[in-house]
């Protein structure tokens, strides 16, 4: 649909219309004749409208009215007639003021804005919240005169006295002003200039060289080549014979600080600065006759001529309507004259028409008129002169158009120059359409353009991806005539090229557009023509294509991560998730277009494995090396996507890394093992599973002992390995039983790393090791040499630990077998008698029977019994089977018992033991020792310290019965001062006498002569 709509306002005007303005509901019309037109506006329900003829203001002038205008501040009309600027005030229109400066006015322009002033008294055109501001608004007249201009001001309503006059070295005969600070004047179609109100200083504007385009200028190319380019009622194209008439001098304002000066065919875009602002200008099929802006659309009347419209040859050439867009300088809408909607009781109008008078309304916005005329006087006579409105259509609905015919540029475009309050939706639909121009810069390969874009917008990265092939996109791979269906609009199955290389900008080739200042190439920023091929994936095109994917899914995947750990999910969790392989392809286009931190947990998870997953591809793609670092790092990739091309491409590592990441150790180990078994080496075989096994929780215990069985049955010793690493604590009874399962052999060696390496103390252990141990000592299946070596390892055991039940191994202990391990247990359990009768009588070994005592004395010194026990089993053995003479060999031993250990034996109790024949030589070494009993040690003692008291205690009383006689003429021998009644103090031993503050000097003195008098030692 066109932006424009267009219907006939007023049918048959006689007088000539020479100038033409509306504001609100009113139409002013200025005539040749010097009337003033006053038509009002009603909106019928079909949305057109209906003029009514108010008022006609007559005797202005007789001359005609050239121009008008409005001051919307001050509610007045300004007019130019009889060569001078006149103001109206509405709605009387009385009385007229005229600016008598204007004398000679050629033209005018006026410029409304809003000024700022600081407290500093500074003014600016930017309104900042931070600062205290009083806004004003401020309206500036320029009025062109005969080399001359003059400027009038009205700030908030209140002409500002007096107007500024500049002179100029030619006459303006159009004027506009890109700011509110600068004037661009034409004095003729390529001479300009500006004018800068601060400094009052004039600059001339030299346009530059445009370069025309080598295709065809006519209608045709600028139908088909532009971007947005939409045929309006019908017509395609014609070829220019320059028959139209010369145009008079024309400045456009654009935008803030932008204005167009036509040149020729050409519309070139100026800065404040009277530079360029623009690297294209806009090239018109022919020279225009007038233009006009109705924002954001520049509108041109070119001269009609032979043309064909729609293909068909037009047999009766009239002028033709075409609207530019400005932001993108692509052709909006063509109409050419009758516009097709004359009344169907009119008969067809006649073949020559004049079109005039392109007129926006007072704020340079739609609605837009036009006066029509036929050339024929005699027509001109009968049927009079025809007022066109031109309606603009609803923003959305042409946005809304565009969209659907993917012309995502000129939609974009069209939608950043409103502001924010026309459209509630602006900021979704700016986000919807970016995306859209994304996926059209993709179809036409420009791949840096497109990632620029979504970069820059929260989308669901499946719907980019799905724009891939197959072996990036897997099973979310779209075709082409999709991709819009994945961001909501509807695929156009056209015949031929694809609809998404029609959303271009204008390059330097086109029909549509001149370049500005360039002698040849495309300028800087120009979108090149696009191509529509598929990527070959050995292509260079190829490779940029993943690049940019690359970087795009590096970005988002930093900022889910972000969302993941602010919720404190980790990848490692990806276990516990729903699989991404479990969610159809509609379950996962369907995720939102949202920022991470915006999404559910659910929808997290779903975002990263989909951006991981493609990420792996895309490296297996293009960047095969750097697959071993992802692998090595947390993600979310989706394993069954990517596990077959590893194998293909034998990165065996990156795949055991991903499983291992991915907490699938049971595919890692099974992965482990058909690479070991293919190895020869042992070592090679194994060692990387015992490695992977080892860096296992005991939450994987099951999957721990499945790989360790297979690790034993090659190895013991490096499966041993596996539960002694010291990454991980694996539950002490479950791995005892595995092993045990597997060789007790082994069960025995752990058994004794937790017992002599970790010192376990819990007595479950123990007792099983204890177990272990006498099975092993026990079984008949071991050489003698095993058993042996198991008995003594055994025996160590039961006298090394103290952690074991001896009544649970005493239980297990054969009667007639391992005796000394049932005295060692015996003796555990307190039964030292029966311990040493198996020492002495069944074992026969009295060393190990003494060192038993020992070791019980030792840790109980209080035991004193053990000592007699023993001589007793040697002396009186309770057996009565054993004869006197075999009692007789128990002789030489108790009397080494008694030799050695006299003190810790009863004298009496063992002199009663020794048999009578024993000679007193045989025990004299313990009489004597017997006879320095402790007892008789204390009672010497205590009488020496009491004969030493005594002898203290004479001493004292003989110092103290000493006297010293003080007489009024004894002295001190230190000081040589009477005594007196002062303080005295006596020294020892001979008593002398002295002043109690002269005692430290005077013990000097006696002890300096002690050392004197003692003799040198040599």
């Amino acid at each position: 649909m066109p932006p424009f709509t267009c219907q006939i306002l007023v049918e048959g005007i006689k007088e000539r219309v020479e100038s033409i303005i509306s504001h609100g509901d009113r139409v002013f019309l200025g005539t040749n004749t010097g009337n003033l037109l006053i038509y009002s506006l009603d909106k019928a329900q079909d949305g057109s409208f209906h003029a009514t003829l108010e008022e006609v203001k007559g005797g202005l002038t007789r001359r005609s009215i050239e121009q008008l205008g409005f001051i919307k501040d001050t509610y007045t009309l300004i007019s130019l007639y009889d060569g001078a600027v006149n103001l109206h005030p509405l709605p009387a229109l009385t009385p007229t003021q005229t600016l008598l400066e204007t004398r000679g006015a050629l033209c005018f322009a006026l410029d409304t804005s809003v000024i700022y002033t600081n407290e500093d008294g500074t003014t600016t055109t930017v309104k900042d919240p931070t600062l205290k501001q009083v806004p004003a608004v401020v309206t500036l007249l320029a009025v062109g005169c005969k080399r001359r201009i003059v400027i009038y001001s009205w700030k908030d309503g209140e002409i500002q006295n007096p107007p500024q006059e500049v002179n100029l070295p030619h006459s303006p005969r159009a004027i506009a002003f890109p700011t509110s600070k600068v004037v661009a004047m034409a004095y003729t179609q390529t001479d300009h200039a500006l004018l800068y109100l601060d400094t009052r200083s004039v600059a001339e504007v030299v346009l530059p060289n445009t370069l025309h385009p080598s295709s065809s200028t006519g209608l045709t190319g600028a139908m088909g080549m532009g971007m947005n380019a939409i045929s309006g009622f019908g017509l395609g194209g014609y070829m220019t014979l320059g028959l139209g008439a010369k145009s008079k001098p024309s400045i456009i304002k654009t935008a803030e600080g932008e204005f167009v000066i036509p040149k020729e065919t050409s519309t070139v875009f100026l800065g404040a600065d009277g530079k360029p602002s623009r690297k294209l200008a806009i090239e018109w099929p022919a020279t225009p006759e007038e233009t006009a802006l109705a924002k954001p659309y520049l509108l041109s009347i070119l001269p009609g001529t032979a043309t064909q419209t729609g293909g068909v040859p037009n047999q009766t050439p009239n002028p033709v309507l075409q609207a530019r867009s400005s932001l993108t300088l692509s052709v909006a809408q063509t109409i050419s004259y009758p516009f097709g909607v004359l009344r169907p009781s009119r008969a067809v109008p006649p073949p020559q028409y004049s079109l005039r008078l392109l007129s926006p309304s007072s704020t340079s916005t739609a609605p837009l008129f036009l006066i029509s005329a036929p050339n024929d006087r005699t027509n001109l006579a009968t049927e009079g002169s025809t007022l066109w409105m031109f309606n603009i259509q609803p923003w959305s609905t042409q946005i809304d158009e565009l969209v659907a015919d993917c012309k995502y540029s000129d939609a974009f475009a069209l939608l950043e120059s409103l502001e924010d309050g026309i459209l509630p939706d602006k900021i979704k639909r700016r986000a919807h359409i970016q995306a859209l121009h994304g996926v059209a810069l993709i179809a036409q390969k420009h791949f840096e353009a497109a990632f620029e874009i979504f970069l820059n917008l929260d989308l669901n990265p499946a719907k980019i991806i799905a724009m891939y092939p197959v072996e990036i996109s897997g099973r979310l791979s779209k075709p082409e005539s999709s991709w819009i269906e994945l961001f909501g609009e509807k695929s156009q199955n056209n015949s031929g090229t694809s609809p998404l290389l029609e959303d271009t900008e204008p390059g330097a080739g086109s029909a549509n557009v001149a370049v500005v200042g360039e002698e040849s190439g495309a300028p800087e920023g120009v979108t090149p023509e696009p191509s529509g091929p598929k990527l070959n994936s050995k292509s260079k095109e190829y490779r940029d294509a993943v690049d940019r994917l690359l970087e795009y899914l590096t970005q988002r995947r930093q900022k889910i991560k972000l969302a993941l750990s602010a919720i404190n999910i980790m990848s490692s969790d990806a276990a516990k998730t729903t699989r991404l392989s479990e969610a159809s392809v509609d379950e996962i286009m369907i995720l939102p277009d949202a920022p991470p931190t915006a999404l559910t947990p659910e929808q997290l998870f779903k975002f990263a494995q989909i951006v991981d997953t493609a990420l792996f591809k895309s490296y297996l793609a293009v960047k095969p090396g750097l697959i071993g670092p992802l692998c090595r790092l947390d993600n979310w990739c989706e394993v069954s996507e990517v596990q077959n091309e590893l194998r293909a491409r034998g990165k065996f590592t990156e795949l055991k890394f991903l499983y291992q990441g991915k907490r699938m150790h049971s595919e890692a180990l099974a992965l482990l093992k058909d690479l070991g078994e293919k190895e020869t080496d042992l070592d090679e075989q194994l060692d990387p599973t015992v490695a992977y096994l080892q860096n296992l929780g005991s939450e994987y215990l099951p999957i721990i002992f499945e790989g360790a069985e297979w690790v034993l049955k090659r190895d013991k010793n490096k499966g041993f390995h596996i539960f002694t690493s010291e990454e991980h604590v694996l539950p002490k009874n479950e791995v005892a039983d595995f092993l045990q399962k597997i060789d007790p052999m082994v069960s025995i060696r752990f058994l004794e790393f937790l017992i002599d390496e970790k010192k376990e103390t819990d007595s479950s252990f123990h007792d099983r090791l204890g177990d272990l141990y006498l099975r092993s000592a026990l079984s008949g299946d071991l050489p003698s040499d095993a058993k042996t070596t198991a008995n003594n390892k055994f025996i160590s055991f039961l006298v090394t630990s103290k952690y074991y039940h001896p009544d649970h191994l005493l239980a297990s202990l054969p009667h007639d077998d391992m005796l000394e391990a049932r005295a060692i247990l015996l003796g555990r359990l307190g039964d030292h008698k029966a311990a040493l009768s198996i020492y002495v009588y069944d074992l026969q070994n009295f060393v190990k029977a003494e060192e038993y005592c020992k070791q019980l004395h030792f840790t109980n010194p209080n035991e004193q019994g053990v000592y007699m026990m023993l001589l007793r089993l040697y002396l009186l053995p309770e057996d009565p089977k054993r004869s006197r003479s075999s009692q007789n060999q128990y002789l030489q031993p108790a009397l080494d018992l008694i030799s050695k250990h006299s003190p810790r034996l009863d004298a009496v109790e063992t002199l009663q033991l020794l048999p009578p024949l024993v000679t007193a030589s045989s025990v004299q070494e313990y009489l004597c020792e017997a006879l320095r009993t402790p007892r008789i040690h204390v009672r010497f003692e205590r009488e020496l310290w009491k004969a030493r008291s005594e002898q203290v205690s004479q001493i004292l009383m003989t110092y103290e019965s000493k006297r010293v006689k003080i007489a009024d003429s004894r002295l001190c021998p230190q000081c040589h001062k009477r005594l007196d009644r002062a303080a005295i103090a006596v020294h020892a031993p001979r008593g002398e006498v002295t002043h109690y503050h002269c005692r430290e000097a005077f013990s000097a003195k006696l002890k300096g002569k002690e050392r004197i008098l003692q003799p040198t030692v040599l």
